[in-house]
């Protein structure tokens, strides 16, 4: 007999501990790297957060789940406010039986009056368009590039720029730079998200002090490391950062894989990335950014790795 909606439950924003099974099999079946602390960053930093997870009747496990996260624009306009959608995700056993299309339904009820955004798997993203209006697209993709740690050749650091620990910087300049990145006023969620778990966090400095670059390195749930949030000005600094702070990962072979997911627009994180995996690098184009209403700008061309790509663009 086949799974059916009427077996389940949908629960919004459930007991941490069905996020943590999902999770699980999240990073089983599609390699998605995120951290049991992201569900508790999420829920107590965006100004308005729903994870709506489908639980089993009989068995109490999670079996489903999509969020929707709530995110001003740094200009204060509101027409560039954003419902951001993502860990849209169904139990393998489960696909087929209605609960995406559910999910999907509710997400779309709270936040289908605005502009909403998602970043979707390239096969997911047609559906995504005819179905739910997902259609303001860039004209590139973000790719995902991924490194065996063991062929990881740390780069040579810039002489014109000062690397600096989170803790050792200004947190109101680090807020600026991130604004002036992704034109979001997100201050509480960036600073919990790169200071949150075991993380490598890393700011770049120009001769004036300046902040002209942010690099977070995340343990995930795999046990991989994930980049992101990456920003830079140019090459140099980028090159300054990766190099600070995958010096100061312990063991860092412990680590199978080094990952990152950027816009392909930024042709030198590419060549950056394939500097210091050499042939081992692998880079493929992974997901696609896509508006209802309109796309909204971000500084693409100095992202090297995006934040995370479930409750933001960039």
């Amino acid at each position: 007999m086949g799974k059916s909606l009427d077996q389940v439950d949908i629960v919004l924003n459930p007991d941490v501990s069905h996020w943590e099974y999902l999770l699980g099999w999240m990073t089983k079946t599609e390699g998605w790297m995120f951290t049991l602390n992201d569900y508790t960053t999420w829920l107590n930093t965006h100004e308005k957060f729903w994870l709506y997870v489908a639980i089993d009747k009989e068995t109490h496990k999670a079996v489903g789940s999509l969020s929707i996260a709530y995110e001003r624009s740094a200009s204060g306009k509101e027409d560039e406010d954003l419902y951001s959608l993502g860990m849209y995700y169904v139990h393998p056993e489960w696909r087929g039986s209605g609960i995406g299309c559910t999910l999907f339904d509710k997400a779309m009820a709270i936040g289908g009056h605005a502009n909403m955004a998602l970043n979707g798997v390239l096969k997911m993203a047609p559906r995504y368009a005819a179905k739910y209006g997902f259609d303001k697209m860039p004209n590139y993709k973000h790719d995902f590039v991924a490194i065996p740690t063991e062929h990881i050749v740390v780069p040579k650091p810039a002489p014109n720029y000062t690397v600096k620990d989170l803790k050792d910087v200004n947190e109101a300049d680090v807020v600026n730079y991130d604004v002036g990145i992704s034109h979001r006023s997100r201050a509480k969620y960036l600073l919990k998200f790169i200071s949150t778990g075991e993380v490598y966090t890393k700011v770049a400095l120009d001769s004036t002090g300046k902040v002209v670059g942010l690099c977070c390195i995340r343990v995930v749930l795999s046990i991989d490391l994930c980049i992101g949030p990456f920003y830079a000005n140019n090459e140099g600094a980028a090159r300054s950062l990766l190099a600070a702070a995958l010096s100061s990962i312990p063991d860092i072979k412990k680590h199978k894989i080094l990952g990152s997911l950027y816009p392909a627009i930024n042709k030198e994180a590419r060549s950056l990335f394939e500097s210091i995996g050499g042939e081992h690098t692998k880079i493929q184009p992974f997901t696609q950014a896509a508006f209802t209403k309109k796309v909204l700008p971000t500084a693409d061309e100095k992202v090297y790795g995006v934040v995370e790509c479930a409750t933001s663009i960039v």
